[in-house]
């Protein structure tokens, strides 16, 4: 069943107060950056909101008091990156920009969301793979109309001769999918390597393989 992330039933408080010094939204983010660190590690099924106090540094009291249940968190999770999500998805028109520099600041957008949210991002990848029966009904229908309005683009833009001939279905994907392999390999290659991950370089990296797979052929 999906818990509506605004039902102010979910919200009303139980029995606890706010931390000295901190204000409600304070401690709020708090919770929600824990709990996206501890879905992103084990998954929903697996988080209980003890580990999510633990990591938040506040008695599962205090959780409650903001937070009714794991679900209503969960959907707060969501319902915060699902928004700059979408935002770093959306269409760019600026008339300045060339199609091969429009594509390539989308791809940039995601990269940087991702950087700015690690664990949120990997908590939200991992819904979309699993259904995303979570996520509201209005982000998939936001989602689907700039989807349509990227296709339409990148069709545009191929047949005036702007982009290299692919399928614009494929060139978006295939944006979006690099992106995401920031959301996997911040995970994969520190224990590979050692080290964290570089989005600068992920950045710089992907913009060039962009760059020269859709440049169009003279």
């Amino acid at each position: 069943m999906y818990i509506m992330p605004f039902d102010p039933r979910l919200d009303a408080p139980r029995a606890a107060s706010t931390p000295p010094g901190e204000t409600d939204d304070s401690v709020r983010r708090t919770i929600l950056d824990a709990a996206s660190e501890a879905f992103a590690d084990k998954g929903y099924a697996a988080t209980k909101v003890a580990t999510i106090a633990e990591l938040a540094g506040l008695p599962k009291s205090n959780v409650h008091y903001y937070f009714k249940s794991k679900e209503n968190i969960y959907a707060k999770v969501l319902e915060d990156i699902a928004p700059s999500y979408l935002d770093a998805c959306m269409p760019v028109t600026d008339a300045d920009e060339t199609p091969i520099e429009a594509l390539t600041q989308t791809l940039l957008r995601m990269i940087r969301l991702f950087e700015r949210q690690p664990f949120a991002a990997k908590v939200f990848m991992a819904e979309l793979r699993e259904g995303a029966r979570r996520l509201p009904g209005e982000f998939f229908t936001r989602w689907t109309v700039q989807t349509q309005k990227s296709l339409a683009d990148i069709r545009q833009w191929v047949d005036r001769g702007l982009l290299a001939p692919v399928t614009p279905e494929h060139a978006l994907l295939t944006i979006w999918a690099m992106a995401q392999s920031c959301v996997s390999r911040g995970w994969q290659m520190p224990g590979l390597s050692g080290e964290s991950m570089d989005y600068d370089a992920a950045a710089s990296n992907a913009a060039r393989l962009l760059l020269g797979g859709l440049m169009p052929r003279l």
